[in-house]
């Protein structure tokens, strides 16, 4: 059957009796069937209704993990209404000013979970059989509007129509040979692109959805990953970080018990990684942790992807470092893959024409799952857009360099701050390093370990040796120092004003 609308597709799923959706918060634990899920989503669209939301009506709204955020935005997508996603906070900024903005940008009425600013505070009300049906919408029209998380300036709308979305969709689950009676685990922020589309393709498809809010997930991932024990097949999506994480806590986790449960992980067909550059260390790490619970390596999907593609732009299964990873110089990059079902992909130079293989330029984009522009009015399945992204294409695969405001120039020569942060990550005791520019050069932020104490010079005259430029200073600060966007990234730009008035940690 074929669907023009995110809502008719999530509503085309409601006769899955056997299928569950169940969310996990810190408080509580609970599960609903797809029909009474789907029951409770026209439930909410009549709430929505009752308190004066209209179809086309922009509301605003921070979305939650909870069983009442999901509802509330698949609610109002049911009544035909269009939800702008914001984050939670926004480095460097003031709330009520970000908020002010986002209501002139989007001329927004209507509020969910957002308190004051003159607007009409929604409370998540379910009318039974108010809405029965879900609003009939254009697959061109407007599905929903996402902000960026502001790590290099003020954050921008992503305005996204069906068609992007639900290309993207099924997109990703060609990709993870996803279908009924396979289950998926979101445990990332749903302000987030990579959980808000996570979400999405598991409810489109038809399959067991677990909702995990991120820190329960991170304070007890085991009691998760329990709950998919027995499942058929299982996808979900990890950036780097959490590969780090869940490292950590699956060896502790063995180390605890006679013999790891070598079923737990066995089922586990795909774990899209990205959203941050992957490490070679981190997958090593990883694959060694959950190699003794039955995790396939060649379910890791490495991936690039931004909200303006409405999530997925490149894919490569691993198969093996070899292949995974390439070595130039002193950095190593992965291997991202090729383009997604219904995109195209080109390097540039800085006068428009397209990289020879090897070569770094500007990574472009075109295609169906593309957004409209900032604007709303830009047709990007003709127009390229130019993501920001440096990298090169070899043998038709991506690999990236880093954004374009990370390329520091110094004495004339280019420096990526994520190359340096990775070479500077290589220095016993560093648990995390940001790179600022600063000074004509650059500044190397570093978080030590616990207990730890860095010799500044060492690591300096370190970086200077295989980059040739050394950092103006290497300053230590503590991991609270830090700022970061809501999705978790490192606020380049507010902690570069921050250094220059030294106020920095």
């Amino acid at each position: 059957m074929i669907v023009n609308t995110l809502q008719e597709a999530v509503a085309g799923q409601a006769h899955r009796h056997g299928a569950t959706v169940t969310f996990g918060t810190s408080a509580k634990r609970e599960s609903l069937s797809y029909p009474a899920f789907a029951e409770q989503i026209a439930a909410a669209a009549g709430g929505f209704a009752q308190q004066g939301v209209r179809p086309g009506d922009r509301v605003m709204l921070r979305i939650s993990s909870s069983r009442e955020g999901v509802l509330a935005l698949l609610g109002l997508m049911h009544l035909g209404a269009v939800p702008v996603s914001v984050k939670p906070r926004v480095p460097g900024a003031i709330l009520g000013q970000y908020f002010a903005r986002v209501m002139r940008q989007q001329n927004v009425r209507h509020a969910f979970r957002i308190s004051g600013h003159g607007l009409n505070e929604l409370r998540l009300v379910l009318r039974p059989r108010s809405s029965p049906e879900p609003s009939p919408g254009d697959r061109d029209g407007l599905a929903f509007v996402q902000y960026t998380s502001g790590s290099t300036g003020m954050p921008r709308p992503i305005p996204l129509s069906h068609r992007a979305v639900l290309g993207n969709i099924d997109a990703i689950s060609v990709i993870a040979g996803m279908k009924p009676g396979h289950a998926g685990l979101i445990a990332l922020p749903l302000h987030h692109d990579m959980g808000l589309i996570g979400v999405l393709t598991s409810l489109v498809q038809g399959i067991d959805l677990v909702v995990e809010e991120p820190g329960t997930f991170l304070r007890r991932p085991m009691a998760a990953l329990r709950l998919l024990r027995d499942a058929e097949s299982v996808h979900s999506a990890f950036p780097d970080f959490m590969l780090r994480y869940l490292a950590a806590r699956m060896t502790e986790a063995a180390a605890g018990q006679d013999a790891p449960d070598t079923r737990l992980l066995s089922t586990w067909s795909t774990v899209f990684c990205g959203a941050e550059p992957i490490r070679p260390q981190s997958v090593r790490t990883f694959l060694d942790a959950v190699e003794p619970w039955g995790f396939d390596p060649t379910a890791l999907v490495f991936c690039y992807g931004l909200a303006e593609a409405a999530l997925m732009a490149t894919s490569h299964r691993y198969v093996d470092a070899a292949t995974g990873f390439r070595t130039d110089g002193p950095t190593t990059t992965a291997c991202l893959g090729s383009t997604m079902p219904g995109l195209d992909l080109r390097i540039v130079d800085e006068s428009g024409r397209d990289c020879a293989d090897g070569e770094v330029g500007a990574v472009q984009l075109r295609g169906a799952t593309l957004f409209d522009g900032y604007d709303g009015a830009t047709d990007h399945r003709a127009t390229w857009f130019d993501t920001g992204d440096l990298g090169c294409l070899r043998s038709g695969h991506l690999h990236l360099s880093g954004r374009r405001g990370d390329r520091i120039s110094v004495n004339g020569a280019n420096v990526f701050a994520t190359d340096v942060e990775q070479v500077a990550a290589t220095v016993p005791g560093v648990a995390e390093c940001v790179v600022l520019p600063y000074a004509g050069s650059y500044a190397v932020v570093i978080v030590p370990e616990r207990a730890r104490e860095i010799d500044t010079d060492q690591l300096a005259a370190l970086v200077a040796t295989e980059f040739g430029a050394a950092p103006e200073r290497v300053v230590q600060v503590t991991h609270s120092a830090v700022a970061r966007t809501a999705s978790g990234k490192p606020a380049r730009t507010h902690m570069v004003a921050q250094l220059e008035q030294g106020t920095l940690g």
